[in-house]
């Protein structure tokens, strides 16, 4: 699966770069290097670069399946589970920790310089406040997650012991 993209970047966009969605221009969504350094540029982590794209021109970015000619050599090898980088437009065989991002982009097929090839599928890691039965609201040092029977939520609240302060 492929998206025509428009290069939102102020350089072109190489072959093998992840980017994720930033906005839209002429009736076409726009990109820009993809990073897990933050929710900005991580959590909207559309696919891999297909060709190169200079910068305001359009081309295509692979959403998901195989991207083939890509250099994976040495460390890669078949099997390798790729992140998202923290270096703009980069995935890493590394699987990142906090504070950084989590973001899936794919599964090395075929580890080889220059004829590599991905199977591509991302998938973004979540905030703890972003799934669907947590409700945090303005958290400080020290709280932690309870259940709320009565809206079927966790909270963060102030916690005491074995008792907990409604905020």
């Amino acid at each position: 699966m492929y998206a025509r993209v428009r290069n939102a970047e102020a350089t072109a966009l190489n072959a093998g770069e992840v980017v994720y969605l930033f906005g839209a221009s002429g009736n076409k969504a726009t990109v820009k290097r993809a990073s897990n350094t933050s929710d900005t540029t991580s959590s909207k982590t559309l696919g891999i670069v297909a060709e190169t794209i200079a910068a305001n021109q359009v081309g295509y970015v692979i959403t998901q399946g195989v991207i083939e000619k890509m250099n994976l050599g040495s460390p890669y090898v078949d099997g390798d589970i790729l992140w998202l980088g923290s270096t703009p437009g980069t995935f890493t065989r590394t699987k990142p920790t906090q504070p950084n991002h989590l973001v899936f982009i794919g599964i090395v097929e075929r580890a080889n310089a220059g004829n590599g090839q991905i199977y591509v599928k991302p998938q973004n890691g979540y905030e703890l406040n972003e799934i669907h039965d947590v409700l945090i609201t303005s958290p400080v040092n020290g709280q932690g997650l309870v259940w709320e029977s009565s809206t079927s939520l966790w909270k963060n609240k102030n916690v005491l012991g074995d008792t907990y302060e409604t905020i």
